[in-house]
């Protein structure tokens, strides 16, 4: 009989729903098989106040997060390995948003799991440890919600053309191509490269692409299909080739191997929050 994990998670705040999509947690009593984490299109900053996980590259690299570190992934998957309980609090941001928040864009975050120091500044490091004193996710998203709205204070930061470009590639209608959309938005295709490169340190047409994978596989798994074709079909893949050729570029293995029952019981998707 499998472990169960303890999953949570609240809205942020209305002055922070422009930039952030959730805080969630898990938790669990002791070690537990984790899911793969697959590239995206926004960052997770993870506060851990329990043993942080180990982060397995394709290639077998071992990297060893901080307590508080933040997730970018766009080229690769990792394999996550509990090093005991689990017991983490994270903020998911949207598309570009993160690089409102600190130091870095996102070209320095991509497919890194740097610590939340780097971007943050040092009070990032003190979090982990507030975390774990407070009695739920409500007082620690609480917590966080301050945390962010002060570092988003400091930059003066505010939605950019930029930001609107590739929340447009990330609503956009799938077939839409990235001249129609430029078009659309009164850009050149050079000015939306630019704009997109930004805002996300990726190439519009990268950006779709991961837009699209993100989309169909989290239907995919939140649908708990194992039939996968109309639901690729439908969000932009030519054919069944088109989309086990991508699937495997950026999961490492086939939609069958993927969509399976233990991988519908624990993922990394939710459904859509209200804006």
């Amino acid at each position: 009989m499998s472990v169960p994990i303890r999953r949570t998670f609240t809205p942020p705040p209305a002055e922070l729903r422009p930039w952030v999509e959730r805080f969630w947690s898990w938790e669990s009593d002791c070690a537990v098989p984790l899911p793969l984490l697959l590239p995206g299109t926004g960052a997770d900053l993870f506060l851990h106040y329990r043993t942080p996980f180990l982060a397995i590259t394709p290639d077998g690299t071992c990297l060893r997060p901080a307590a508080a570190h933040l997730t970018c992934l766009r080229s690769h998957h990792c394999r996550l390995v509990a090093q005991g309980p689990i017991g983490f609090v994270a903020v998911r941001f949207r598309t570009s948003a993160i690089r409102h928040f600190g130091k870095l864009g996102l070209p320095d975050l991509l497919d890194r799991f740097p610590d939340a120091t780097e971007h943050f500044g040092p009070e990032a490091a003190e979090l982990p440890g507030r975390l774990a004193a407070l009695p739920d996710l409500s007082e620690r998203a609480a917590l966080l919600a301050r945390f962010l709205l002060h570092q988003l204070g400091r930059k003066a930061s505010t939605i950019t053309l930029a930001d609107r470009a590739t929340e447009a590639l990330y609503y956009g209608e799938p077939d839409l191509s990235i001249a129609e959309l430029a078009d659309e938005l009164g850009y050149s295709c050079r000015q939306l490269e630019r704009a997109v490169g930004e805002a996300t340190g990726l190439t519009p047409k990268r950006f779709h692409r991961l837009t699209r994978f993100h989309h169909t596989v989290r239907h995919l798994l939140l649908a708990r299909e194992t039939d996968y074709l109309d639901a690729a079909l439908a969000r932009g893949y030519y054919d069944q080739a088109h989309f086990i050729h991508e699937f495997r570029a950026l999961a490492g293995q086939t939609p069958t191997q993927l969509l399976k029952p233990e991988t519908f019981m624990s993922h990394f998707y939710n459904p859509r929050l209200p804006r």
